[in-house]
């Protein structure tokens, strides 16, 4: 199948999904809800997200240097920023990857070692996310009704897969053991970019620290994504404790990172539904599509600001 006949299918995907949880709002309702937002906790939001992208950045610097790669934090945030742009509007966030690899590999002159950094980067976020998503609903289990608390399964699971993921890359021999079964032109070359990629993961784990300090990293994180919600539904005076959301927020990003929908619409919008029905809101199905298009129409502002930054560097190439 083409990529663009794939696209056209999880945009179909995304529309059946959108259409089935929304048929019955109350589009008034969901009106009222938009026009009586604040502005001054998007303030808080915005905020939130240069942190947090420099936050990233400096955990994506700390595995370069474990690989001897050394480049500057500005130049990753600006990667990042323009990343950001790209990810908006692709699926699973795929383009903003590429994008970094290929801004990254020119400045570093070793793209297999930049590859490697952007897998390991994503890893630990994962890992973070999926952590946090088991942990925070664990802890305040009470306030999950007893018919969603099966989903605490989910996040358990994927942090589990990950981990499984992070162990295969670590011990290495499946993944040789599997490039050794390939025809023998395409071996040879699979067999070096797979021996120069985990070279690069092993260097990361050399110094314990820098691991360390990715996961500790990636756990704040998360936990800023949980406050930069919180300052969206603070706007739209939902009412909903701060617990509240540490509990369901991360399962919320959990579902949105399924790449089966373009930029997670439709799993977002059903994780909100999830999460307002369990807050006790007394119309989730109103409030869930107006949280989740202010929130995409704040990150489009953010993201379209790393757009800018892609045109002024194509001017002066």
């Amino acid at each position: 199948m083409k990529p663009w006949q794939k696209n056209v299918l999880k945009l179909a995907f995304t529309a059946l999904i959108l259409a089935l949880l929304y048929r019955k709002v109350d589009w008034a309702g969901f009106a009222a809800i938009l026009r009586g937002a604040r502005p001054w906790p998007l303030a808080g939001f915005f905020a939130i997200c240069g942190v947090n992208m420099w936050l990233s950045s400096s955990r994506w610097g700390l595995l370069l240097r474990a690989d001897g790669l050394d480049i500057p934090t500005s130049k990753l945030f600006a990667s990042h920023w323009i990343a950001s742009f790209f990810n908006f509007f692709m699926p699973s966030n795929i383009g903003g990857d590429v994008y970094r690899i290929a801004d990254i590999a020119k400045k570093s002159g070793k793209p297999v070692n930049t590859v490697a950094s952007v897998f390991a980067d994503r890893l630990t976020g994962f890992i973070a996310m999926s952590l946090l998503g088991f942990a925070f609903p664990l802890a305040g289990l009470r306030t999950v009704p007893p018919e969603h608390r099966w989903k605490l399964a989910i996040p358990l699971i994927v942090f589990l897969g990950f981990l499984a993921v992070a162990a295969l890359v670590w011990q290495q021999g499946a993944l040789r053991a599997v490039a050794r079964w390939l025809p023998g032109k395409l071996r040879a070359k699979v067999e070096d970019v797979l021996a120069r990629f985990l070279e690069s993961v092993r260097q990361y784990g050399k110094d314990p620290a820098v691991l360390v300090k990715c996961l500790g990293i990636s756990l704040l994180f998360q936990f800023l994504v949980v406050v930069a919600v919180y300052c969206v539904g603070g706007s739209l005076r939902l009412g909903i404790p701060f617990f509240s959301y540490c509990v369901f927020v991360p399962l919320v990003c959990l579902l949105e990172s399924v790449p089966s929908t373009i930029n997670g619409m439709g799993f977002r919008d059903a994780g909100y539904i999830m999460f307002f029905s369990a807050a006790g809101l007394r119309d989730p199905a109103t409030a869930a599509p107006a949280m989740a298009l202010l929130y995409m129409a704040l990150t489009l502002v953010y993201a379209s600001m790393g757009g800018a930054l892609f045109l002024r560097r194509m001017r002066r190439a």
